[in-house]
Parts: C-alpha cells; structure tokens; sequence
C-alpha cells in the first residue's frame, strides 16, 4: 500500500525535469551562414546579427521587403517615392552601396543604379532573412564594408507556377 503512495510523488517530480529538456528543443539557436560562410548558430559567431524567421513575417505582415528591416539596429532607409521607387539600405552609417544583398547566396544588383533594387523582393516567398552588422569585405568583397543581409527564399513544392501581381 505504501508503494502506491509514493508513486504519484515520483511522477510529480519526473514532470518538471521533462518540461526543462522540451524548453531546452524549443530554444535551439538557428543555424546561421551569412557570417562565415559555414554554418554556425548564432553563439558561434562574433558578428552582430539579427535572424528574422517566417513566423515573424507572417507577424508583421509587411507590405514591402524594406519594411521589415526598419527599425532594426544599425539599419537606415530611404525611399524615392511610393512603392516600387529606388530604395537605399544604409548600414553602420556607411554608402547605399556598401551594403551587400544576396538573395540564396546570389549576388544582388542593378545595372542602372548600381545598389541592389530591394524594393522588388517578394515578402510572399522570403523562408528567413539574415542581417549581419559590421564588415564583411574579406569574405564578400568592397560592398559588404556595412554588413551584409541574406534572403532565404521559400522551397518549392510541386511543378512551376507562374504567379504575377
């Protein structure tokens, strides 16, 4: 009888310990490539970054790509009119152009402004977005003195599709 009495205390103090090792899932760093071009989480690497995930910008929902990185660190932005006009990102107080885009680690640019048009990215197909803070000139190049930001898009599923708005 005295056996009984103590098995509910033992699953009373199992319960805890099972909610601290979900918690400890659920907290896992993301795995970041921008940095050092190796995948590393976010405590490995000593660059300033932010990590805007998906459930994010469904939060958000942003009408624009630009709008996503107003307001964060670091981050300046200037428009030359309403929506789909040329867009500057100035990082850490540096030229439009030392800020570098890639876009699933594909250079962006333009040929008539010189800067990447991130005016035109579809917020409806971005998976993740990476901003990393600070220069980045040995492993990206001159236009990455301000940081760079990466664009993850979504992962097709299914045949082609065409979609336009």
């Amino acid at each position: 009888m005295q056996t009984r009495s103590f098995l509910p205390a033992a699953v009373l103090l199992a319960i805890p310990s099972l909610v601290t090792a979900q918690e400890q899932v659920a907290q896992l760093d993301p795995i970041l490539v921008t940095p050092t071009r190796t995948a590393q989480t976010t405590d490995q690497t000593l660059a300033s970054v932010t990590v805007i995930e998906r459930e994010e910008i469904e939060r958000l929902q942003p009408k624009e790509f630009v709008d996503l990185l107003r307001g964060r660190a670091g981050i300046g932005l200037t428009q030359s009119g309403p929506f789909g006009k040329t867009t500057s990102v100035f990082m850490r107080g540096t030229n439009s152009d030392h800020t570098l885009l890639l876009v699933d680690g594909v250079r962006m640019g333009s040929a008539t402004t010189g800067g990447a048009a991130w005016q035109f990215l579809p917020v409806s197909e971005i998976e993740r977005v990476e901003i990393v803070r600070g220069p980045r000139t040995s492993l990206y190049g001159s236009d990455a003195i301000g940081g760079v930001i990466q664009v993850f898009t979504k992962e097709g599923d299914g045949p082609a599709r065409f979609r336009a708005h």
